[in-house]
């Protein structure tokens, strides 16, 4: 009875199958009675063979199904090729596939018996009815099999390995230090836990406090005023994408995130599309796993035909995705400086009453240095200003600043607590390691003449060479940076400078201003790559190293893969490497020592995206030496049957399909889940969960935690825009893939856009609940994000100058001549992209409307007004101009240095531009 293409099955199979029909089961059972035993695995049909072969081909055949059903015949050499039948097998005479290594020919099988195997080729001495083939031993670690035996048994290890009696491949004890370190980390973490749970259920001695520090943590989040002016959290569902949360440019961050969901939507819509009218194969092209010698033979005549017939629809498939991201792209950059010049029209803040005060002398705190400033813009601009907030040199004094700043506010707030009770011996020894761990020392300044100190340690100050300076119209600021911004004089020098700026007071990074010059910043970025690649390094022997140790020593012979725990260790590294990779290049944002948060934050951003571009490069050329190393070693051939072992060209060796379907698959597995999900899968826990719970238990548990002290403990960490560069690096990993076969391309990018969704919603509730209120009001961030997407569509059109290489009407290029033609269409669009980011962008985002929308509001509004109602401006921001202003001035109230959740302690000044009062 025949059950369709390579289905054939006996008597007790036919009639199994029919049972629980009984109509069918009475047409069935004369039929089998009828039939003769010899003609049980004949190709006839007999009656109602429609029906048989609809209920029995939802049975899975047996090899000896298949075999009995065999048309090949023993001992007879057959070539296979793109059309030959995968799951065809020998017949049960003769029931092992033997590649035959006898002839000068590739891809040739016989169909041979278990003991004639070593006959075709001596290294496959183990006859494996299962898999139907002769094959080699199958053990990990081994580089030479002891071809005496029909068994699983191996002669030589390879390097890093030791043979055991049993003939297997041992780790050596050199490589087993891995479990060491495993066990002391272990252990580690179980004394950590169980620290950490002992704090948890110790009686609390702090509760008060705690309270407290728990409120400032819940003033300092954003906010929205209801019609009667009460404070209430924004709602969870609040449209980010329109309205005004933090400032414009965390509106333009989540339009940002919007794109990066919709364009991978596209792309796999585009692919989706092609695969249905062009044709089916490409739905799994590239996709199709590795088998036996015969089916990786078949798989790769397939795949190279399939792939050179359907080349042209991937080139079809590059164009649309690369002219339409490329327009797109620009589009949506205008679209951004149009929606954030809409937003900064409507809204007036600090930024646009303040300009920059460059070139100042180096002046010494003992002078009167803001008020003579003051005068002198005054006197040469004719334009009243409220005041000048100097930006001072004290990064080597910092934490003493921070004490002082610290002690004042906490004189306001009474210490409360309670006293530790009797602890036994290992509590007691736990509460002091705490104490030196996070409680800090005396304050610098303490005594009867703290305050002589402080106003000693102020003189002793140096300006740096900038200031800022705050006008009361914005048409006065406009009106004085067009008469000073060639310069003026001040304190015997020349040339001291007004330009315009645009940084709300809240992204000043005051300590980090200095009287050097670029250079310095420059060689700090410098260190920083190379701190960077030191860690990429790092990460790759430590961590990387010893699963490609092991990947390399795994047996692929037919088909065979690492199971779970590999891939989930390999994705685990994956993931360490890219949350190593953040805090790496976050910690040297800071070091190097931008004087705008927004600055750093596109330092971040390029230097977290080289960063993982290197893991990438790193992982990419140790998949391609791995993937070279297994298909050479399973013998696997270029389409022409040119050993790969012997193929010496590069761009030859690499667009090989076998290399091409591993490379894919690899590139596959770092992205999903590894890349795309799992990182931000951990970051709620670490950047919300982590630091709430490990603060809470340090506050309840230490009495002498008081004041600004414990809520430090408590404070949110704030939301950089840095998240763009993981948004980016995912499309890299994305657009990499057009350079390997397609069958990947559609469930890869709707997995990316599923994973951008995601971050999307975490961030909105993150920016909602859990970020302290900041205001984003400039456009540096995402002007430099639109400038990093000009490589990022350049890959794509390296691509198409890969892909289309020898197509009919294209260019035909070899090896160099091809990697020169990908780097310079790389180079050329990348050009195109900035230069039409430069002088395209701005024209079309211009808009009349906006402009006089602008100018009616520069005309009403004034910093009185908008200082009212906004606690942190150009003199509360600065730490050093609040510590004169007590300590050198002593002004009455003195200028109150702004902490978030702390704006109730805020006391009005006008004569000094504080005009904000709870």
């Amino acid at each position: 009875a025949g059950g369709g293409r390579g289905a054939a099955l006996g008597r007790e199979d036919v009639a199994a199958a029919s049972r629980g029909n009984s109509s069918l089961e009475n047409q069935v059972q004369p039929i089998i009675d009828d039939i003769p035993i010899e003609k049980y695995y004949s190709t006839t049909e007999p009656p109602a063979a429609e029906q048989l072969r609809e209920l029995l081909g939802q049975k899975k055949l047996t090899w000896r199904d298949k075999a009995a059903q065999s048309t090949l015949q023993c001992h007879v050499t057959v070539k296979v090729g793109a059309g030959s039948d995968e799951e065809e097998r020998c017949p049960l005479d003769c029931p092992l596939f033997a590649q035959d290594r006898t002839d000068h020919d590739w891809c040739t099988f016989s169909c041979v018996e278990p003991q004639a195997c070593t006959e075709m080729y001596p290294k496959t001495q183990i006859g494996d009815e299962e898999l139907g083939v002769c094959r080699p031993c199958v053990v990990d670690g081994c580089s030479e099999c002891d071809a005496s035996v029909k068994e699983d048994r191996c002669l030589k290890c390879n390097l890093g390995y030791s043979l055991g009696s049993d003939g297997q491949c041992w780790l050596l004890s050199g490589v087993t230090w891995m479990y060491a370190v495993g066990g002391t980390l272990a252990l580690v973490v179980l004394f950590i836990g169980a620290w950490v749970v002992d704090m948890a259920v110790r009686p609390a001695q702090n509760p008060a406090t705690l309270e407290r520090a728990l409120e400032t943590r819940e003033k300092s989040k954003l906010k929205k005023f209801d019609d009667q002016s009460r404070e209430h959290p924004y709602p969870l569902a609040t449209n980010m994408l329109s309205e005004n949360v933090a400032g414009p440019g965390m509106t333009l961050h989540f339009n940002f995130m919007l794109a990066f969901i919709l364009w991978p939507i596209v792309v796999a819509l585009v692919w989706m599309l092609l695969a249905t009218l062009v044709d089916g194969d490409l739905w799994t092209l590239g996709t199709r796993k590795f088998g036996t010698p015969r089916q990786n033979c078949i798989l790769v005549a397939w795949g190279y035909d399939t792939q050179k017939r359907l080349m042209w629809a991937k080139v079809a498939f590059l164009w649309i995705v690369y002219l339409g991201t490329f327009i797109g792209a620009l589009a949506f950059s205008a679209f951004q400086l149009r929606r954030f010049r809409e937003l900064d029209s409507v809204n007036s803040t600090m930024k646009d009453f303040v300009a920059l005060v460059k070139n100042l002398p180096e002046l010494e705190g003992s002078r009167n240095v803001e008020e003579d400033l003051k005068e002198a813009i005054e006197k040469a601009s004719g334009e009243k200003v409220v005041g000048v907030s100097v930006c001072w040199v004290f990064k080597d004094l910092d934490q003493e600043v921070q004490d002082v700043l610290c002690d004042d506010l906490s004189e306001i707030m009474s210490p409360r607590g309670t006293a530790h009770p009797e602890f036994g011996l290992v509590r007691r020894k736990l509460i002091a390691l705490e104490k030196s761990l996070f409680c800090r020392g005396d304050f610098t300044f303490k005594g009867p003449s703290k305050d002589d100190q402080i106003a000693a340690m102020l003189r002793e100050m140096r300006t740096s060479n900038r200031g800022f300076v705050v006008f009361e119209t914005e048409v006065a600021r406009l009106s004085a940076v067009r008469k000073l911004e060639s310069g003026f004089s001040f304190a015997g020098k020349e040339n001291v400078q007004v330009k315009s700026m645009e940084a709300e007071p809240n992204t000043v990074q005051w300590k980090n201003f200095s009287r050097t010059g670029m250079h310095e910043l420059v060689l700090r970025i410098i260190g920083g790559v190379g701190i960077i690649i030191c860690a990429c390094t790092f990460w790759a022997v430590v961590f990387y190293g010893p699963y490609a140790f092991y990947v390399l020593g795994y047996n692929y012979t037919n088909g065979r893969e690492p199971g779970f725990a590999v891939s989930m260790c390999f994705t685990m590294i994956v993931t360490m490497g890219n949350v190593m990779m953040y805090e790496i290049c976050s910690r040297i944002s800071d070091w190097v020592g931008f004087k705008f948060r927004d600055s750093r934050d596109a330092c971040y951003t390029m230097l977290y995206l080289f960063a993982c571009m290197l893991n990438v490069a790193f992982d990419m050329v140790t998949a391609y030496l791995v993937v070279e190393r297994i298909t050479e070693g399973l013998g696997f051939r270029t389409h022409d049957g040119t050993r790969l072992s012997r193929v010496d060209d590069f761009s030859v060796k690499f667009e090989t399909y076998g290399m091409q379907r591993a490379l894919a698959e690899n590139l596959f597995s770092y992205a999903w889940p590894s890349t795309f999900l799992l990182p931000f899968l951990v970051e709620p826990i670490v950047t919300i969960v982590v630091p709430w719970f490990i603060g809470k238990i340090v506050v309840r548990n230490h009495a002498e935690m008081q004041g600004r002290k414990a809520e430090e403990w408590l404070e949110m960490m704030p939301h950089d825009l840095g998240r763009k560069s993981d948004l980016m690096l995912n499309s890299i990993l994305g657009i990499l893939l057009f350079y390997f076969p397609g069958g990947y391309t559609w469930s890869l990018f709707l997995l990316m856009s599923l994973a951008h969704v995601y971050i999307y919603a975490f961030d909105q509730y993150r920016v909602l609940r859990h970020t302290p209120a900041k205001t984003y009001a400039t456009f540096d961030a995402e002007w430099w994000c639109q400038v990093i997407m000009a490589p990022i569509v350049a890959i794509i059109a390296s691509c198409l100058v890969f892909k289309s290489n020898c197509l009919p009407g294209f260019h035909c290029l070899k090896s160099t001549g091809l990697t020169t033609a990908c780097i310079a269409a790389w180079v050329l669009h990348v050009v195109l992209h900035i230069l039409a980011l430069i002088y395209l962008v701005p024209r079309w985002a211009r808009s009349r409307e906006i402009e006089r929308r602008k100018s009616s509001i520069m005309a009403m509004k004034c910093y009185e007004d908008v200082a009212k109602a906004t606690p942190c401006n150009y003199f509360t921001a600065n730490p050093i101009f609040c510590l004169r202003s007590k300590y050198i001035y002593k002004h009455e109230p003195p200028c109150p240095y702004h902490v978030l959740g702390k704006e109730n302690l805020m006391q009005a000044n006008k004569a000094i531009g504080c005009f904000f009062e709870e």
